[in-house]
């Protein structure tokens, strides 16, 4: 399945590359567009300190982490996010007929490489806010063999979310507004502290849509702001339960999709 997986990649990496200064374009303009909203962020911070105790280069590493994990999903699910237009359509019936999984199938359609100026992006604040978080001693080498696991972590809840928010395509077909209040709105919000939103707001983060362990999470025990050891066990654990019942979602809207009929 893996040597399938890298073929069907492979072939897909090489038709995009065919317009390579497209690509190079999209890569650099959709990394520009990330980093003017942590400028803005900056700004803000620059002037008032802090917001809610976390300084700018804590909440840097809470907006780096998000950022990387969002930009490394929409590279490899680009299709997932555009899934509603397999259903309004009836794309999705070819899919149907492969020998493989439709899921799979989608993951290897179209890998969107101009996000990786997002990742890249991130990457270079979090480099940034590690640095200054380590000068001043606030930060370990634990916090620095974490960023992995926490990333990983960060991806496949938004992986996992992206599967839901496509899954209710298969009875509703379009899914363009759920993806406001799933994936935008949300991801969005992982980039702050948690601390700072409304209570309703942080019940939604932590449950229904669960982006406060991509980052928040183990960052607030990490930096010594409080919480257990185990706070850095919750982000795998969730994302393996969020994933788990993402992917049970999806087989059964399978199971109830009636072809379009075109």
């Amino acid at each position: 399945m893996l040597k399938l997986y890298f073929t069907l990649i492979s072939g897909s990496l090489k038709s995009r590359m065919q317009y390579k200064v497209n690509f190079i374009f999209s890569m650099v303009s959709y990394s520009m567009i990330m980093a003017v909203d942590f400028i803005l962020l900056a700004a803000i911070l620059h002037r008032f300190d802090d917001v809610k105790g976390w300084d700018l280069y804590e909440v840097g590493l809470l907006y780096s982490i998000s950022s990387i994990a969002i930009s490394l999903y929409r590279v490899i699910g680009a299709e997932i996010h555009d899934f509603e237009r397999y259903m309004v359509n009836g794309e999705f019936d070819s899919l149907l007929i492969r020998p493989v999984s439709p899921l799979f199938l989608l993951l290897t359609k179209n890998i969107d490489l101009s996000r990786i100026g997002g990742a890249i992006q991130g990457l270079i604040i979090m480099v940034i806010s590690v640095s200054n978080l380590m000068e001043t001693d606030r930060a370990s080498l634990l916090l620095l063999a974490y960023l992995p696991v926490a990333v990983l972590a960060g991806l496949v809840i938004c992986f996992a979310v992206g599967v839901l928010t496509a899954a209710l395509a298969f009875w509703t077909e379009k899914i363009k507004d759920f993806q406001t209040f799933t994936l935008y709105a949300p991801f969005t919000a992982a980039n702050y502290p948690m601390n700072i939103y409304p209570g309703m707001l942080k019940i939604i983060f932590f449950t229904v849509i669960p982006v406060a362990f991509m980052n928040y999470v183990p960052v607030f025990y990490l930096l010594n702001k409080g919480g257990q050891w185990w706070y850095l066990v919750l982000p795998a654990a969730v994302a393996a339960v969020f994933l788990a019942l993402s992917l049970i979602l999806w087989q059964t809207g399978i199971k109830h999709y009636h072809s379009t009929g075109s």
